[in-house]
């Protein structure tokens, strides 16, 4: 597949100087498509040029369809003194999450109501932090390894949270010192909290995944944020992968994994997640069930992704009489009883 990966800067009040960014775009894409937007938000010391490296993986996934036909940004934003953190100096948040969407939305003619986040390590950070302000705005959000402080004020954060780069976040998050109202505004679970239902009532489709073998304990953040999400009973898919470190193999199998992830919620908003047949065969057990359950009820079809309409039509009587006996029947998840 020949896509095109186009170069190019973009000037702003919100920070100094050029920024860099890159867009890759599906082969055969005019303006006249009007296609969902990624935006990708690269790790620690790296570059818009990230798109490079992943443009032969984005290829695969739009050749099996894993992902939909989409156009993925990404803008070269600084590490230190950056971290997708809106500062003194660089709005670098704001940049991200409002101004290179602009940009790709009067450039390359995007849908602005169909955007996702993917973002890897301080990446993933930014993206989680991105789409917990404002959940409703966001297809999905995929973060990989994210780069998730566990302590909640700066003197909580332990050494094995400060290696490389990650004390100067901590730094950033403070405003530059030790302000801990700057540090929970920039934190994400600070986020979470304060946008739980929100969060929960768009819906957002939520992807972490890390390894539980990350030489910067990035497990320690990601595991913290799903126990939180779990608490709050918002739906997320979580990946501890056993073994798995930072870079390495797992780091390009996380990618594939964010944007299928991603393009799995492109396809579920669109209505192509379900085919004709099967959404009549939906339709079929909703229907035996408002007939009193009279004569044979409609094929089971347990592996298929009408499996699990069957399975509750049948478990109606049951799942009524828990939610009366019980009031978190209605829960996704259940309230874990403390040892």
């Amino acid at each position: 597949m020949e896509s095109s990966l186009t170069r190019d800067t973009l000037h702003h009040p919100a920070v100094t100087g050029e920024v860099p960014f890159a867009v890759l775009t599906p082969a055969e894409w005019t303006t006249a498509e009007k296609l969902p937007l990624i935006v990708v938000l690269h790790g620690a010391n790296s570059s818009c040029e990230l798109l490079a490296m992943l443009q032969p993986l984005i290829e695969g996934l739009w050749a099996d369809d894993s992902l939909p036909r989409s156009v993925v940004a990404c803008a070269s934003t600084p590490t230190v003194g950056g971290f997708y953190v809106d500062a003194p100096g660089g709005a670098w948040e704001t940049l991200v999450a409002e101004v290179l969407p602009q940009v790709v939305v009067e450039r390359f003619h995007t849908d602005p109501a169909r955007a996702s986040l993917v973002g890897a390590s301080m990446g993933g950070y930014g993206a989680l932090k991105i789409a917990f302000a404002d959940p409703g705005r966001w297809q999905a959000v995929a973060a990989v390894a994210p780069a998730l402080l566990p302590g909640l004020s700066p003197e909580a954060v332990l050494p094995r949270n400060t290696l490389g780069v990650l004390a100067d976040l901590v730094t950033r998050m403070a405003g530059g010192g030790a302000d801990e109202r700057r540090y929970a505004e920039n934190h994400v679970l600070h986020r979470l909290h304060a946008h739980a239902d929100a969060i929960r009532a768009s819906g957002l489709p939520i992807l972490l995944r890390c390894g539980d073998r990350d030489v910067f304990n990035m497990h320690d953040g990601t595991e913290q944020l799903h126990r939180a999400l779990w608490d709050l009973d918002i739906g997320h898919d979580y990946h501890l992968v056993l073994g798995a470190d930072h870079i390495g193999p797992e780091a390009m199998a996380a990618q594939r994994a964010a944007f299928a992830f991603v393009g799995a919620a492109q396809r579920a908003q669109a209505g192509r997640d379900r085919t004709p047949a099967d959404r009549a065969l939906e339709a079929a057990w909703h229907e035996w069930s408002a007939r009193g359950r009279q004569g044979s009820p409609p094929d089971l079809d347990a592996f298929g992704v009408t499996g699990p309409v069957a399975v509750r039509v049948l478990l109606e009587a049951e799942l009524a009489e828990a939610a009366r006996r019980d009031p978190t029947a209605a829960r996704r998840y259940g309230q874990v009883a403390p040892e």
